[in-house]
């Protein structure tokens, strides 16, 4: 992935940042009338109990000025200062917090680029710089889906794959590379990789797999479940 792919990614969690600052505005509006509406139906004069109708709307509004305060934070440093969101501070779907993303890739700049993407999409992710360092972490078995290289220095991707599958490891995994020779794609596809994407590639197309992957092994967990 060199620097068109690092733009595109760029631009992508702009696009989820500004969807997201859309969404919340809404949302803050929506409060904002309910909350004056009922205000202007209630008002006597006597402050409400903290469970009445009025209450609860006050508080509604309140928590979503504070989610749009917060997204436009976020925004207006990634497109003002160029300042990225750090780790957590995009907060994650309530049904992806445990989702946890493993990313193997020996150059540091992907590694980072592609965290920055996973996290905007609302998963945990972990990164590492070689196959050996994410062997020996405790994130072979925790990680729900692995994104990898395939030419690194020491254990490759294609290595990688051989020695999970001999360990029973089930974990999906998703090959980005900038070497898509026909061989490589076939070993990695023939060993039970989910895809197999070449850089500079869409960040929306590393995301649909990652979701792909995700579905997948929940679908072989639950027939699993059913034998």
């Amino acid at each position: 992935m060199g620097l068109s792919s690092l733009t595109l990614v760029r631009r992508e969690l702009e696009d989820r940042l500004r969807e997201r600052l859309e969404q919340a505005s809404r949302r803050y509006r929506t409060a904002t009338q309910a909350y004056r509406s009922l205000l202007r139906e209630e008002s006597d004069g006597r402050a409400p109990s903290p469970d009445s109708p009025l209450a609860l709307a006050r508080q509604a509004e309140s928590d979503a000025l504070a989610e749009y305060s917060h997204v436009l934070r976020i925004f207006t440093d990634l497109t003002i200062y160029g300042k990225m969101p750090e780790e957590n501070s995009v907060e994650a779907p309530a049904e992806r917090v445990a989702r946890r993303i493993s990313v193997v890739d020996d150059d540091e700049s992907i590694r980072d680029a592609t965290k920055m993407l996973l996290r905007s999409a609302g998963y945990q992710v972990s990164t590492f710089a070689c196959g050996e360092d994410f062997l020996n972490s405790d994130a072979v078995g925790q990680s729900d889906c692995v994104v990898l290289d395939i030419r690194m220095p020491g254990i490759d991707g294609l290595e990688l794959q051989q020695r999970l599958n001999a360990s029973q490891e089930t974990v999906p995994l998703i090959f980005v590379t900038a070497h898509n020779d026909a061989r490589s794609r076939r070993l990695a596809m023939d060993g039970g990789a989910v895809d197999f994407l070449c850089k500079p590639f869409a960040a929306n197309s590393l995301v649909s797999a990652v979701e792909t992957a995700l579905t997948r092994r929940a679908v072989k967990r639950q027939a699993a479940k059913a034998t």
